[in-house]
């Protein structure tokens, strides 16, 4: 009698439960390049820096203005003397009514003062507090557009390592199925060991290349993922919307340019940056002229008993600058020299910003033109690839035509892919440089349209 072999229903069950949850568990979430960018905006500490010193710029702006209002403080001051001391002050000689004097002297006082006229101090401080803020919210937006420009390079960067693996793949099985042909007709004695040695050599070349491939590839995937902040597995190529394949040509070259210099967020705080530097010019200048101010004051007096007496002040104070040693004239001078580099810093930054255009221009042009013809060569050499597979196949051609093909089939696909890239990260910098690379501005362009 055959004994039954009783199955363990435990692991059989949660061998199904576990089968069953797979095949339940929804498809991971495709990641487009437009949701890249939100995602490496919101995470990416280097937005968050620019975000705190456009704060920190705005509370300059604060802060100037409420200089402009007046200014209290209060004071409280305790004196132990030696021998006693006068405690209030003195506002007549009267022999029936003799000041108290004590060795302890509790003051208290409130002041209060506001600047009636001060020949533009304030004035010049709000427009440099407030040149300020601009540059800040100028640097922002070019910490965005640089992080941007990034994310989307890198993710195209993804596709086209992966599209590159994808050829390598495609060429390893390619001459593992000579290798397989050769080693059958080396068996039977209808071909040479020669072959079977060339054929293995090309498949080592091709499967280093294999490796290679992936790891540039698994590199990309780690980058975009620091970028975003996300886990490695999140970024895989599989998991990356594609992008577009053809996109729409841009503007002329010259209103690129007029774009570039109006729009550029590097020449834009350059600018304000230029207007600060002029204000602290002109802040520095009102060292050398009075200013007028109201100021008053409730003071109260008191013994170490704390008997107190209080009286007040009011009235208008005068301070005209004679004479600082040239400490003035020394500011001025450093903020003129200030304000002169900042404007040529302007107008540096504006040459780059065409210099940029022309770069990414030509850079443009010339990714298009090679993505085309290699393209056609792409086609042109597969078609090659597989008509010498068919005349090996029938004992017309030979191994080596066949290999070569296959390689130059592999290096044509690969040299395509980057053209291809080539042009969307030359769109990319482009719009960066123009200042207009924004998060629709990449779902506009880059990403395919329903």
């Amino acid at each position: 009698m055959t004994e039954r072999r009783q199955v363990p229903m435990l692991p059989l069950l949660a061998l199904l439960l576990a089968a069953e949850a797979v095949s339940a568990a929804p498809a991971a979430e495709t990641l487009t390049v437009g949701e890249a960018v939100a995602r490496a905006l919101a995470a990416h500490p280097a937005v968050a820096a620019a975000a705190a010193r456009r704060l920190e710029a705005e509370q300059g702006v604060v802060e100037a203005r409420a200089s402009n209002g007046p200014v209290a403080s209060a004071r409280l001051t305790g004196t132990r003397y030696g021998e006693p001391y006068l405690v209030s002050p003195i506002h007549a000689f009267d022999p029936a009514d003799f000041p108290a004097f004590d060795e302890t002297l509790v003051q208290a006082s409130l002041d209060l003062h506001y600047t009636l006229f001060d020949s533009g101090e304030r004035r010049a401080r709000g427009r440099q507090a407030g040149a300020r803020l601009e540059a800040a919210a100028s640097a922002a937006s070019g910490v965005e557009q640089e992080l941007a420009a990034a994310v989307a390079t890198t993710f195209a960067d993804v596709l086209a390592r992966a599209e590159m693996l994808d050829a390598e793949r495609s060429r390893v099985a390619a001459v593992r199925q000579e290798l397989e042909r050769v080693e059958r007709l080396v068996a039977v004695g209808r071909a040479a060991e020669l072959e079977r040695l060339r054929a293995e050599a090309a498949l080592a070349a091709a499967e280093a290349g294999e490796v290679s491939g992936a790891a540039r590839l698994d590199a990309a995937e780690r980058e975009l993922a620091r970028l975003l902040a996300a886990e490695p597995e999140a970024t895989r190529a599989p998991r990356l919307a594609p992008l577009r394949s053809r996109l729409a040509p841009p503007e002329s070259r010259a209103a690129l340019e007029v774009r570039a210099v109006a729009a550029n967020p590097a020449v834009e705080r350059a600018r304000r940056e230029a207007e600060a530097a002029e204000a602290a010019r002109a802040l520095a200048r009102t060292a050398y002229f009075p200013d007028l101010r109201a100021v008053g004051a409730l003071q109260q007096f008191g013994d170490g008993a704390l008997d107190f007496s209080g009286e007040w002040s009011a009235g208008l104070q005068l301070a005209v600058p004679l004479w600082t040693g040239g400490a003035t004239a020394s500011r001025v001078a450093r903020a003129e020299a200030a304000r002169d580099a900042a404007r040529a810093g302007v107008a540096e930054l504006e040459l780059a910003a065409r210099a940029g255009v022309d770069r990414a221009v030509a850079a443009l042009v010339e990714a298009e033109a090679q993505a085309a013809a290699l393209g056609r060569a792409a086609a042109r050499l597969a078609e090659v690839a597989r008509v010498e597979r068919l005349r090996l196949e029938v004992g017309a051609g030979t191994q080596v035509d066949y290999l070569d093909a296959e390689a130059a089939l592999a290096a044509a696909r690969a040299d395509w892919t980057a053209a291809r890239t080539g042009a969307i990260v030359a769109r990319v910098e482009l719009a960066r440089v123009t200042g207009e690379l924004d998060v629709d501005w990449i779902r506009q362009t880059l990403e395919e349209q329903p």
